[in-house]
């Protein structure tokens, strides 16, 4: 932890948009894929007690977003997008994000918020998508609404957690 929060009071003005990456699958090295998996088993496993299985397909096919830490033995940061076609919400086409994870000595430090706009880049850079999605948990709807995404549809149960599906435009 202490190497965590020393990275992180070492960035100056909070501005880590230059340091994140954005890589597909397919594109990250294992020592990535550890620090993914790692940072997503400490939030949602150990910090929320999640039970339901963290890693799962849609990691194979998904880009990953992620700010490691000063000696790349942990994720700072991290999220994924990718196009779910013909399951549970989705239609054909549309992108989805989701496992946003800041570690949580790095918190309320506009992280995640450049973590979204990293993707956002991305997608619209690449020719992915007009619009992107979501299933906010419920005590995170207010960060994703002063990022720009809007509610759609009702309040739902996933993994036991209250979550509101949201979407933003990017055009």
């Amino acid at each position: 932890m202490e190497r965590i929060l020393s990275t992180v009071k070492k960035r100056q003005k909070n501005d880590f948009s230059k340091e994140i990456q954005v890589k597909h699958f397919n594109e990250l090295s294992a020592r990535e894929v550890f620090c993914l998996s790692r940072i997503r088993d400490d939030v949602f496993v150990a910090e929320q007690e999640i039970t339901v299985p963290e890693l799962d397909n849609q990691d194979l096919s998904a880009y990953h977003v992620f700010l490691l830490n000063e000696d790349q033995s942990n994720a700072l940061a991290a999220a994924r997008f990718f196009s779910e076609e013909g399951r549970f919400f989705s239609e054909e086409g549309r992108f989805y994000i989701g496992r946003v994870a800041v570690q949580k000595t790095a918190r309320h430090r506009g992280i995640a918020s450049q973590l979204l706009g990293a993707i956002e880049n991305y997608v619209l850079a690449n020719s992915l998508t007009k619009e992107l999605y979501l299933h906010a948990q419920a005590n995170a709807r207010d960060f994703y609404l002063a990022n720009g995404y809007h509610d759609v549809g009702p309040v739902f149960m996933e993994a036991g957690i209250p979550h509101q599906m949201m979407a933003k435009s990017l055009a």
